[in-house]
């Protein structure tokens, strides 16, 4: 019969940081993985640092300006690699079609925090699709695009507004649109797809593919991946499940159905625990960790490759009896269930 004798739990007790680098796509615009980062640490001071390329402070930035051809840009704030730029109040000339009637430009803040046009081909109407005759460009891979200014005249005049186009993911990269959900353990033997293995961030919308080799915008993120330590006398692990709650209804019996029906429901998240024996309960390594959020790694027998991940924050019950080991009866409070992984 299987016993848990060749347990072994290792805890959190450093970090490495992976300082910031573009998050690989999946393939479905919307779910980014870091190579060599499976873990992420969620100890305070050491979360993941997500920025995706865009606008960071500052909304419908662009405006009509009272000169030809030319639009006046307010102050904002954008991140490109990672870097925040800021950029100041100016005004920026636009190139009007030469031969064509149609044609959109793109105004961005490139990659090195530098206000500049990238031009679409000319149309004999306006596309909606990126690189085709009249439509928007395709905007180089770290720049950021912050409007989209249509022409329908080959004519000098000012710009009005109703032809400057700011709306979020489709004309302008905003940093926080759409809105990411952070998985720092991943699904394990849950996940749908491969890139939900692992540590992933998932956006609620996908990216369009609006830059060049018709890709999207590039995401990018400082992690801390976490030094995991065994601890050599422990006992007792618990993994944080998630609880059910059932409720019942009683009716008249009458009607041929029992006189009760329950229901039951999935509702809530237990913690995980286990015993740690100790040296003195007070210089060990792992009481520096208490009340910190930290990662918990568990592997039922030692010798084999299925494990389980969790992360909460450590609390203790310390305990010092007379006659018997010093030890912590420690409890990972949980925001999230345990994870499993067969490898």
């Amino acid at each position: 019969m299987p016993t848990a004798q060749k347990s072994l739990i290792q805890v959190e007790l450093g970090q490495s940081m992976i300082d910031f680098q573009a998050m690989a796509d999946s393939g479905d615009q919307k779910r980014f993985t870091i190579a060599g980062a499976p873990i992420w640490s969620g100890k305070s001071g050491f979360e993941i640092d997500l920025r995706p390329n865009g606008i960071k402070d500052g909304v419908r930035v662009v405006s009509p300006h009272a000169s030809n051809d030319t639009v006046q840009i307010d102050g904002f704030t954008a991140y490109s690699q990672g870097t925040e730029h800021t950029i100041t109040a100016q005004s920026l000339a636009l190139t009007r079609p030469a031969t064509q009637d149609y044609k959109i430009c793109s105004i961005v803040m490139t990659s090195a925090g530098a206000i500049a046009e990238v031009e679409g081909s000319e149309g004999a109407s306006f596309s909606d699709t990126r690189d085709a005759a009249g439509g928007p460009p395709l905007i180089p891979v770290d720049d950021v695009e912050i409007a989209q200014v249509r022409f329908s005249s080959q004519s000098a005049a000012v710009i009005p507004a109703g032809d400057i186009f700011q709306d979020a993911n489709i004309h302008a990269e905003y940093y926080d649109y759409p809105s990411p959900e952070i998985y720092p353990l991943g699904k394990g033997m849950y996940a749908s797809v491969a890139a939900e293995k692992n540590a992933f961030v998932e956006f609620n919308a996908a990216f369009p593919l609006a830059h060049t080799g018709d890709v999207p915008k590039r995401v990018y993120a400082k992690v801390y991946a976490p030094n995991l330590t065994t601890l050599p006398r422990t006992d007792a692990y618990t993994a944080a499940e998630v609880g059910v709650s059932k409720s019942s209804e009683t009716m008249y019996e009458g009607s041929g159905v029992p006189g009760a029906v329950g229901a039951m429901k999935a509702d809530s998240v237990g913690d995980a625990k286990f015993t740690v024996f100790v040296k003195d309960g007070i210089t060990d390594p792992i009481v520096k960790e208490r009340n910190e959020i930290v990662t918990v790694k568990y592997f039922p027998d030692a010798n084999k490759s299925n494990y389980l991940l969790t992360q909460g924050m450590l609390g203790f019950d310390r305990q010092f009896p007379a006659g018997e080991q010093i030890k912590i009866e420690v409890t990972v409070y949980c925001e999230q269930p345990s994870v499993e992984f067969s490898s």
